[in-house]
């Protein structure tokens, strides 16, 4: 045997021996999936509710004259479904799971539906696995889109972005991206607000500021009010089982100095009945514990007279009176940290005193005993109320 005819030998038997692993797929399709029995029921005068197989059926949409398809589904329909020349497909990417922000589509998937039917198109608007039960107009939506569908209706049926239910929603949803990514992800940059310290045309009348140096950092519509929770919830701290970080006790606010034999500690690690015992001093003698003067002693009282006001203006249906003993607010642009940080302290960004703390992933207990998440707190003996505003400053 030659020495070529040996090579040839050689490289047929591992040609042979070799075999290509198959080409994975890059996108799934429709097709991919089944979605069982056709399934269709008429819910209103040309709206139909049904499943992927019926949205993906010629002959059931020629039978119920459906020419406009809303399809709310993880991939989208067939080809021979979206490239129909007499049918009008419009695809919202969503899973079926209770955190999908659905709700930020309801307005256009009410204008498409509303359209088709002022031009006489028969929609049928589709997930997965839709149906209607028995004709008794039964549907098992995760709840999830239940509570956003009740949110809608409480914002009158449109997306209203200064609902304090609203922000919370969208808050939570940026908390959960932030759990998966270990950052804040780009589309959810807009539960960030602008920074209120920064000038502006038209500044809000009531700000709260830092004590030290007096810069603003939130405004009255920054925020977030929540109800209280009962006394012994509050004083109960040991069995919310967070970490530290996670339980708040603002300054001043426990009647009692000991939890369990151990002494209480507030958000800046101090012991809380030694704060309140030196709080009380300063306040019997006419003096402030951070900068003294009979001054600050009124400007503490009217501060907490407005507070007061302000939670009481802003009180739910129900007259319920809203805690004030911890400012959670919206994330806003001056706190740096928060973009790239799971949790973390919030610093003044003119004078670096600590003001309070955030965490996007754990939920954060008030001295109240609600527990808030993700959270956004000012420490109000950090912070101080403010109903004029005046030499508002650019942040530079």
């Amino acid at each position: 045997m030659s020495m070529n005819e040996g090579i040839a030998v050689v490289t047929k038997v591992v040609s042979t021996s070799v075999r290509r692993a198959p080409e994975p797929t890059a996108v799934l399709t429709r097709e991919d999936f089944n979605a069982g029995p056709i399934s269709l029921d008429e819910i209103e005068p040309g709206l139909w509710l049904g499943n992927a197989s019926a949205a993906a059926d010629m002959g059931t949409l020629e039978k119920h004259t459906i020419r406009s398809i809303l399809s709310i589904d993880s991939v989208p329909l067939p080809v021979h479904i979206t490239d129909h020349p007499n049918l009008r497909v419009r695809h919202i990417q969503a899973a079926d799971v209770p955190r999908e922000d659905l709700i930020r589509h309801f307005e256009d998937s009410n204008r498409f539906i509303a359209d088709s039917l002022a031009e006489g198109r028969h929609v049928l608007v589709h997930c997965y696995f839709g149906r209607v039960k028995a004709k008794r107009i039964f549907v098992m939506p995760n709840p999830g889109f239940v509570n956003q569908l009740k949110l809608y209706g409480r914002m009158a049926y449109r997306i209203d972005r200064t609902n304090e239910r609203y922000k919370l929603f969208r808050l939570r949803l940026a908390g959960d991206n932030v759990r998966k990514a270990k950052r804040l992800p780009t589309e959810c940059m807009d539960v960030v607000k602008t920074d209120p310290g920064v000038t502006q045309e038209s500044p809000e009348p009531y700000v709260y500021r830092c004590r030290k140096c007096r810069r603003v950092v939130a405004s009255r519509s920054n925020l977030l009010l929540h109800k209280p929770k009962s006394a012994t919830l509050a004083q109960s701290p040991a069995k919310v089982g967070r970490e530290p970080e996670a339980t708040l006790e603002e300054e001043g606010t426990s009647d009692e100095a000991e939890c369990d034999g151990q002494p209480q500690m507030n958000a800046d690690g101090e012991n809380v009945a030694d704060h309140v015992t030196h709080v009380q001093t300063a306040v019997a003698t006419g003096s402030s514990p951070s900068s003294g003067g009979g001054m600050n002693e009124l400007a503490e009282q009217v501060r907490r007279s407005s507070i007061s006001s302000e939670h009481s203006n802003r009180s739910s249906e129900k007259d319920t009176p809203m805690c004030n003993k911890i400012f959670f607010i919206e994330p806003l642009a001056w706190m740096t940290d928060i973009y790239r940080n799971t949790q973390g302290r919030l610093y003044c960004p003119k004078c670096t005193v600590k003001l309070g703390s955030f965490n996007w992933v754990m939920a954060t207990k008030c001295p109240c005993g609600a527990e808030i998440y993700p959270a956004f707190y000012l420490v109000p003996s950090k912070t101080e109320y403010s109903t004029v505003v005046q030499n508002v400053q650019v942040t530079v």
